[in-house]
């Protein structure tokens, strides 16, 4: 009988077996990965295993071939049956082997099944020569961007990579910090400290069945337990006029991560980016997006294990500038 072997690498160390091969055989189920072990026809360094066995780092296992074929990861260590445009539809920022930092275009899902992000990222991953070096770890985004928002994003490429990122946000290390034209005239720096929850699509604003979006109630105070605490610091840059309204550009300083918390609480303080009619703002005409929201800077602590620079950050996107020139402001060097 024909085999296939892998290596095991480092993410893969001290799992059980059965576990590996679950996500790696994604179209089996347990009880069957089980059947296929005692079988023999996964083998752990050429010799039958129990599912229940511990892997180590340079373990080989190896799979009837036949059980590869119509799967997803058929062709995990033939990098020339990935899709080799990943690299080139993604603008990428940043990247070692531990995260990966992108420039997330507008208008682009995370997880959308044929536009994603997540999809291009698994097969920039899957294409790389060094991919091989897990058999069970597979990326992930670390943090979210809603689809209409722009900027860094940043997506694990190893387990270390994610877990590290995962409790420096926790611990609020990393810093996150967006460009932003708001309506209205935010005269001085502000700090936001309110409280927001998910609507009930009932009662929602906007819900676009489609997409599945829905807007987030804010609150000067926690109206019942739902509610979470978002903080975040305004500093306006610069003044200008849009539709014969006022409208400021703003840097926002997000101490905490919650879903729209820029978008809520801008509105909640009536300053709704301009062009969110979800939050109440006058829609924007012939503007190339519904509102213009980009995450631009990510610090990150000094002498990090990961060798990460203290600060990933790109500079304001062309059409946000344009937009910016259209109301009369114009600021080198964003």
């Amino acid at each position: 009988m024909d085999f296939t072997e892998f290596s095991t690498g480092k993410d893969d160390n001290g799992r059980r077996l059965d576990r590996v091969i679950r996500i790696f055989l994604s179209d089996k189920n347990l009880p069957e990965i089980y059947k296929l072990i005692r079988k023999g026809l996964i083998k752990l360094n050429h010799s039958k295993a129990k599912p229940e066995t511990h892997v180590l780092q340079g373990d080989v296992i190896s799979i009837a071939s036949f059980l590869l074929q119509n799967t997803e990861n058929s062709s995990l260590c033939d990098s020339q049956t990935q899709n080799s445009n990943s690299k080139n539809s993604l603008k990428i920022v940043f990247e070692n082997q531990h995260l990966l930092i992108i420039d997330k275009p507008y208008d682009v899902t995370v997880h959308g099944e044929k536009d994603g992000l997540y999809k291009l990222v698994l097969d920039y991953y899957n294409s790389k020569k060094n991919k091989c070096t897990s058999l069970s770890f597979k990326p992930g985004p670390l943090h979210r961007l809603d689809r209409r928002t722009t900027g860094l994003l940043v997506f694990s490429m190893s387990l270390e990579g994610a877990r590290y990122f995962t409790q420096e946000i926790k611990n609020h290390s990393i810093s996150k910090k967006y460009y932003a034209l708001a309506q209205g005239d935010i005269q001085k720096n502000e700090l936001w400290n309110d409280f927001i929850k998910a609507q009930d699509s009932k009662n929602s604003l906007q819900n676009d069945s489609q997409q599945g979006f829905k807007t987030v109630l804010a609150a000067s105070k926690a109206l019942d337990s739902d509610y979470q605490n978002a903080i975040t610091a305004v500093t306006p840059l610069a003044k200008g006029s849009l539709n014969n309204r006022t409208v400021t550009l703003c840097e926002y300083s997000i101490k905490t991560g919650r879903k729209h918390q820029i978008r809520a609480q801008s509105a909640l303080h009536g300053f709704p980016l301009a062009g969110d009619s979800a939050y109440g703002a006058q829609k924007l005409n012939n503007a190339n997006r519904e509102f213009y929201l980009q995450a631009y800077s990510l610090s990150f602590p000094t002498d990090n294990p990961l060798e990460i620079p203290q600060e990933i950050k790109i500079n304001i996107a062309p059409d946000f500038l344009s937009q910016l020139e259209c109301c009369g402001i114009k600021k080198s060097g964003l």
